[in-house]
């Protein structure tokens, strides 16, 4: 198999097709993580090009000091709390919004459910459980268990030390078990 190096150094040269490979060979696992943090199909999908787009924008300024997929990860990481930034602000306006028609009585409350795309309920309840962990403990679980990285990896996704890694997901596995024992006591 030709390493992705190879495939990047063809796109710096202009050559699409290569980064149509390397597309072809990341999607998945881009797709996965993008999921992951943020819930949805819908929004993972979107995240995923706009990762993908992202990269190829900035192909040049890799340096190869890391894998391609680490330095791709970095860019999926970003987009997905760009994602989850957003959507706070969305819910903040929306509930603001809510709350002062409802004084007026122009709006009835309704319940939209957000999350449609998790088929079963045990993986509801986990993904629930995720999504209330604080940003960075989020990341690093997702890296983990759902991306299946390894602390090394995780380290030069975050940017951060072995050891930050490995007190973040001891914080965030602790976290995700309290949130979960109500659950399955």
């Amino acid at each position: 198999m030709i390493p992705d190096d190879v495939y990047v150094y063809k796109t710096v040269e202009g050559d699409v097709e290569a980064f149509n490979e390397l597309v072809n060979r990341h999607h998945t696992k881009i797709y996965g993580l993008a999921y992951r943090m943020l819930g949805n199909s819908e929004d993972a999908e979107d995240a995923t090009q706009e990762t993908f787009l992202e990269a190829y924008k900035s192909i040049k300024s890799f340096r190869f000091q890391s894998q391609f997929g680490t330095w791709l990860y970095s860019i999926g990481l970003n987009t997905c709390n760009q994602y989850i930034r957003k959507a706070k602000s969305r819910n903040r306006m929306l509930e603001a919004y809510t709350e002062e028609t409802a004084t007026r009585g122009m709006v009835e409350e309704r319940n939209v459910p957000e999350r449609v795309a998790i088929k079963t309920e045990q993986s509801q309840v986990i993904q629930a459980a995720i999504d209330r962990l604080p940003p960075k403990q989020r990341e690093v679980i997702t890296l983990y268990y759902m991306q299946h990285l390894k602390y090394k990896e995780i380290a030069e996704v975050l940017n951060i030390s072995l050891g930050t890694v490995a007190s973040r997901l001891n914080k965030a596995t602790q976290n995700l078990k309290t949130k979960l024992e109500k659950y399955y006591l």
